[in-house]
């Protein structure tokens, strides 16, 4: 009897205590809302990018692009939310895989691809053959700054006397290209061109440069923009030794005396 009466109270203990639990359990749902619905919804939009790197001078097309979601506050500004808005403008600059399309980077519309693109009214592009020696080993890619070295023999002089000398500074590579060409003795090189950024004047003196001697790139730092004179190096500039200041001979001196008088002479 006393235990069937214990059994009783048990089953009702553990019934309230059970609708107490879910009951209290409610109660804090209904009091602290959910992380979901306190935090507030982002609003996103669409923004164009680049699906690979692409060039300076080139025409934007449909499998150079992708579209992603990005938080509408963050945005860049001048981006794209469509891709038929890019497709087919030239870019102003290379652009990176992964990088938004914005409108300061691109041409105005109807702008022609190529070099033709990026040239200002006040420049030309002329290109010259080089080695990868002479492009210094692969460094040199469009957009960097280069100063051109020629070595060349004199023809104003009887001597003709070869001479190196910077001569043109601070100009802007616009391209690289590899071709194929025969060589003297038959055999097909591969050959570098290298297309340069230049003024009418720096354009003739760049012909003149290649067409009588021997090229090499020197590559600048993107921030140095200096132009420094220079004189140009012969071969008797390198081989000349230092001269030899004369030593100076300490003269020897005799005192004469006669009488009271005392005087030095010097041999």
């Amino acid at each position: 009897m006393h235990n069937r009466r214990a059994l009783l109270f048990f089953a009702f203990a553990v019934v309230f205590g059970t609708a107490a639990a879910f009951l209290a359990h409610r109660a804090l749902e209904d009091q602290t809302p959910t992380t979901a619905a306190s935090a507030p919804a982002v609003e996103t939009v669409n923004v164009v990018l680049a699906r690979t790197d692409v060039t300076t001078g080139s025409a934007l097309t449909a499998q150079q692009l992708r579209t992603v979601e990005w938080p509408k506050e963050y945005a860049p500004t001048g981006s794209f939310s469509d891709e038929d808005e890019v497709v087919g403008r030239v870019l102003r600059r290379a652009l990176a895989d992964g990088e938004p399309i914005l409108e300061p980077s691109l041409l105005v519309v109807g702008a022609e691809a190529g070099l033709v693109s990026v040239i200002n009214d006040k420049t030309r592009a002329v290109s010259v053959k080089v080695d990868p020696i002479i492009g210094v080993a692969g460094f040199v890619n469009p957009g960097t700054r280069v100063d051109v070295v020629a070595t060349l023999r004199r023809v104003d002089t009887a001597k003709k006397i070869p001479v190196t000398k910077v001569v043109l500074q601070d100009v802007r590579v616009l391209a690289i290209d590899q071709k194929m060409e025969t060589a003297q003795n038959g055999e097909p090189e591969l050959v570098s061109v290298v297309t340069l950024e230049v003024s009418p004047l720096q354009a003739e003196q760049l012909a003149y440069s290649a067409h009588e001697g021997r090229l090499q790139l020197a590559l600048r730092s993107p921030g140095d923009h200096e132009v420094i004179k220079t004189v140009g190096v012969t071969a008797a500039d390198l081989l000349r030794r230092p001269v030899k200041k004369a030593r100076a001979v300490p003269k020897t001196g005799v005192q004469i005396v006669k009488g009271s008088n005392v005087s030095v002479k010097a041999f």
